[in-house]
Parts: C-alpha cells; structure tokens; sequence
C-alpha cells in the first residue's frame, strides 16, 4: 500500500513536475519566438509596401492597395508611361538650361554723374601748307622734294594711287611727313570745358597714317575722370580750330587721288569714344566743316555683358596696346598680325604695332638710289613693290571674308560705355561779328598770321574816318545808311571766305544725363530650372519634395534593414554555435555517467 501509495504520490509528483517543467518550457518557447521576432524585422518587400501605400505620387499607391490584379498591371503602365515623359520633358528642360541662353534688357538710370568722353580731333588735310610754304621759299632740297620728283618720273601700275598718297608718303618719310604735319599749338584758338579755360597739356598726341597727328581731349589715365553734372553747350567742351588752310605757294599742286573718300576736303575729322579706347578716325569718325558752329550732343549708354557660361566678354587690356580691349580694335590688330605674318610688312592704314625690324609695306628702299642713278630703271619705267600688292591681296581678302575672326579670339568687353550722337550745324562766324572775333582769337599776333590779310581789309572797312575821307563825306549816318561800293564788297568778300575757310567752332557736350544701360540677363536660369522640374514632376506623377523625403526614409529604412539582418545573421550563428558546444557537453558527460 505504502508502494503503492508511494508510486501514487511519486506519479503525482511526477505529474506536476512534468507539468511544471512543460510550462516552463512554453514559456521558454514563447520568450524564444518574441525574440527572433525582435531581431528580425519585417521584411524589404513589407516596407516598400506600406511606404508605397502611404505615398502621395500618383498611382503607387493604386499598385499597392488594388486587390485585382488587373488593376495593378493597368495602374503600373500609367506609372511607367508618366515616368517615361517626365523622364523625356526633364531631358529637354536641362538641355535648354545648359544652352545658356541670354536676354538683353534696357533701363534708365538717373541721378548719377555721367563720364565725359575722350575726344579726337585730326585735320583731314594732314600736311601744313604754311610749314609746306616755308620749305619753298627756304628753297632747301628736301627729301619731301625728292619724293614728289620720284612719284611723278616713274609709273607704278595698279599700285599708282597708293604711292603717291599721304600713307605713301608717311612710309617712305616717316620723320618727314610728321615734321610738316600740324601741330596742336598751331591750330587750336580757344578751349574750355565745363566753363573753365583748358589748354594744349590738356590734349594727347597720336599718329594716324591717313591724318598724321591726331590730339586727343580727356585722353589720360583712367584715375582722372571727367564726371559731368550738367548738361548744355555751356558745360560741354568748346573748341575753336583754325585749321591752317593758307594758300598754297604758287606755282604748286597737290595729287588728288580718285581712290580716297576721306582726303582732299577742308575740316576736321572728331572721333568721340570711351575714355581709354584706341580712336579710328577712318572708321567712327566724322567731319566738321570749316565756316560753321557744330553742336554735337550726346547720349552716353552703357552695355553690360554676361561672362562664361552666358557669354565670352572679357575685361582684359587689348593685346600690345595701351589702350582698353574693344571688339573693333582687337580686329584691327588682329588683322595688323596677319599681314606681319603674311606678307612680313605692316600696314599703315592699320594701329601700328611696335615689333623688330618690320617695316611698312608701301617702302620703297633704294628710291634715292633709283632717281639719282637709275640703277635698273630708266626714267618712265614701272616700279611694282611685291610687300604692297601682298597687303592689298590681304585687306581685299579680309573685307570679303570674315572667317578670320575665329582666330583673332576678339570678345566684346563686359563692360563698355558708348555715345549717341546728334549733330547740329550754324553759320559761323556771321560776318557782323568776324573783325572783332579776330581781335579775340590772335590779339597782336595776327599781324604775324596768315589771317592779317582779313583783319586789314575788315579795319579799313570799320574806319568811319577813313571811309569819310575815301568817299569825301563827312556825315556819319549817310554812310551807315549807304552800302558797300564793289571794291569794298570784294574785300568783304575775301575777308570773309579767307575767315571761313580756316576757322570753325565745336561744341561737345551732354544732351541728357540719364544714362540708358543695355544688360545681359540669363534667359534660363537655375531658379527657372527647378520651377520647371518641380512642375513636370508634378504634372506626370504628382511628385513634390515632400514625395522625394518619402523616397529617401525607404531607403534610410532599407539600409537599416539589410545593416540589422546582418546583426541578425551573425548573432543567430553565434547561438547556434553555443548549442552546438553546449549539447556537445552534455553528451560527454552523459557517456562519462555511463561508463562510470
């Protein structure tokens, strides 16, 4: 019984231990599966799925959430079709952005002082008749005489007209042409700018091979700027030039030479340009005829440009000049260094270029040699220069043709101040006024000037004493009321037109003092740019930046999915190993218990 009861109590005990030891194995179990779970968390597929079922583009979620599959596939093609223009309309959005493109825009700008322009005055007849005069009656036998003596005892072809020219001339007799050119002394009467009496200092002096010397007015450094005020004849510059046209000496004359629309006419030739800018009196420049007052108002405009990527402006310094870089005159260079290469001579219709032993084409070297000795050549023979015809193939070549800009690398400047010009003619000096403004301008040096021949006939014809005695009346106001006799009108007459023919005024200065600004903007820019995306994105897939931080927590959440499976792997690996060694334990000692 007490077996029995025994086994009875022992099988209970034995029940509740084995029940108790189940229990705990359940929950062992249950503590094992929360945490697997905890270490592996859902899967890659679980998260795009409920990220896609969340998103705010168009049709993802239709994909994720649809039961039917048909609905799936129809909702992916309208995924992948407005992926696909999207993808074709950002293409074109970014090729237009990468082309660069610029608008230009005007605008006004007031209340700011505005620079006064330089200002190139050259006489268009480049030689002095009264230095030309003085070399006559000196008698002395000039190189000047020599070369007129060899231009007209010889032919010279097609190339006739360019040897007996001003540039000719200055080629040939550099030192020459510019000792009997005019000097600013010589021709400038009266200046003032801004109404304050200015001078000669204030000129600078260039050398043209068509007009000689040319001066040149607020031609200094850029430091000393002229900013103006004012606007007004009055607060301009004013000039007043007698251009020095004596007569010619008797017995004399010039060569007309039929190929020249420049030469051969009386005035001044006036280049108005930005400060610090090479002046091209052939080019943009224009006359100013003698016997007249001319008014030139101005309009200064500035242009702005966009450098890379927009553009190619540039703000370097033209290339072995002293002047700032113009798109004009980095041609002109340009084309100066391609007959230097071409034909090993320079051109004097061109900026000179200082360089070595290169000399002009139009040189004729042994020209004394051949007038003295006529060493080759008798007198009526043709003379042809091979450097002269090289440069006229050339000019010929380049005004046809403008292909040779693309190795000139010329660019417009970034930033260039331009001039509008408005010009007005009067007739100047009126006669009424004409003894009294020659008193003015020569004071007691007239009577060493050409001019005294004018200033005597008009003082005769201003002496009421004189008058009353040539024409036996001593009444004054019977005189004032008669006229002219025609001996007196033939003095008026030659005074006047010897006045007109030598002086002129001119009259430089600002019209307006709003400057009008030309500004390059970029046509397409990067704000545009992603405006545009933003709106093709949201047109063919509903996509904002909101959509794109969607896109980004996936991937963050993917990246810590894929790093936490890999914990994952290796801490189930390490566990396995433990089991492995420990149920590898159990059972040595298990056999140790045996065979004990």
């Amino acid at each position: 019984m007490i077996l029995d009861g025994d086994c009875v109590k022992y099988s209970s005990i034995g029940k509740y231990g084995l029940y108790s030891d189940l229990k705990k194995m359940d929950v062992g179990q249950e503590k094992y599966s929360h945490h697997h779970y905890t270490h592996h968390p859902r899967s890659a597929i679980s998260l795009i799925t409920e990220l896609g079922s969340e998103s705010n583009a168009h049709g993802l979620a239709k994909i994720v959430t649809s039961s039917d599959t048909k609905r799936k596939v129809i909702w992916a093609l309208m995924v992948i079709i407005g992926f696909t223009a999207a993808t074709l309309q950002l293409s074109l959005l970014v090729r237009k952005y990468l082309q660069f493109q610029v608008v230009e825009l005007s605008e006004i700008k007031d209340s700011m002082p505005v620079e006064f322009p330089s200002v190139t005055v050259c006489n268009i007849e480049p030689i002095s008749w009264r230095k030309l005069r003085l070399l006559f009656e000196n008698g002395e036998d000039t190189e000047l005489m020599q070369w007129l003596n060899f231009t007209m005892r010889f032919k010279f072809g097609n190339q006739h007209p360019h040897l007996t020219s001003i540039r000719a001339f200055y080629e040939n007799l550099g030192d020459e042409a510019k000792n009997i050119s005019h000097e600013l002394k010589d021709l400038l009467i009266h200046c003032q700018f801004n109404q304050e009496a200015c001078s000669v200092e204030n000129f600078t002096t260039s050398f043209d091979g068509n007009y000689f010397n040319c001066f040149t007015f607020n031609g200094g450094t850029p430091e000393k700027r002229l900013l103006m005020h004012a606007t007004g004849p009055q607060n301009g510059l004013s000039l007043i030039v007698s251009l020095d046209n004596d007569e010619p000496p008797l017995g004399t004359y010039g060569v007309y030479n039929k190929d020249s629309n420049i030469l051969h006419s009386a005035g001044m030739r006036l280049v108005v340009h930005a400060p610090n800018t090479m002046p091209s009196p052939v080019d943009h420049g224009f006359d100013i005829p003698p016997g007249y007052s001319s008014s030139i108002g101005l309009k200064a405009v500035l242009n702005t440009r966009l450098s890379q990527p927009y553009g190619n402006c540039t703000t370097d310094a033209l290339i072995g000049m002293k002047y700032k870089n113009t798109f004009f005159s980095c041609l002109q260079v340009c084309k100066q260094h391609i007959i230097m290469k071409r034909c090993f001579c320079k051109s004097s219709a061109l900026p000179e270029i200082v360089s070595g032993n290169v000399s002009f084409c139009g040189v004729i070297y042994n020209w004394k040699s051949i007038l003295a000795e006529l060493e080759g050549y008798t007198l009526g023979d043709e003379v042809c220069i091979k450097q002269l015809a090289c440069e006229e193939q050339v000019l010929k070549e380049l005004a046809n043709d403008r292909s040779y800009e693309k190795t000139c690398q010329c660019y417009q400047p970034c930033y260039e101040t331009t001039y509008q010009k408005s010009v007005s003619l009067s007739y100047w000096p009126l006669e009424f006024y004409q003894l009294h403004a020659l008193q003015v301008f020569y004071g007691t040096d007239i009577k060493q000037n050409f001019m005294h021949e004018a200033f005597t006939f008009l003082s005769e014809l201003a002496n009421f004493s004189q008058l009353m005695k040539t024409r036996n009346d001593t009444r004054r106001e019977n005189i004032l009321k008669q006229s002219y006799t025609l001996s007196e009108k033939e003095k008026v007459q030659r005074a006047s037109t010897l006045i007109r023919q030598n002086l002129l005024r001119l009259n430089i200065y600002l019209e307006d003092l709003s400057v009008v600004e030309y500004r390059q903007l970029p046509a397409y820019g990067l704000a545009d740019l992603f405006a545009d995306i933003g709106g093709t994105l949201g047109l063919w897939m509903g996509i904002s930046v909101l959509t794109i931080m969607e896109l980004m927590e996936l991937i963050i959440r993917l990246f810590f999915l894929l790093l936490n499976s890999e914990k994952s792997m290796i801490g189930v690996n390490d566990k396995n190993d433990h089991l492995e060694i420990s149920n590898n334990k159990g059972n040595v000692n298990v056999r140790a218990e045996s065979a004990l």
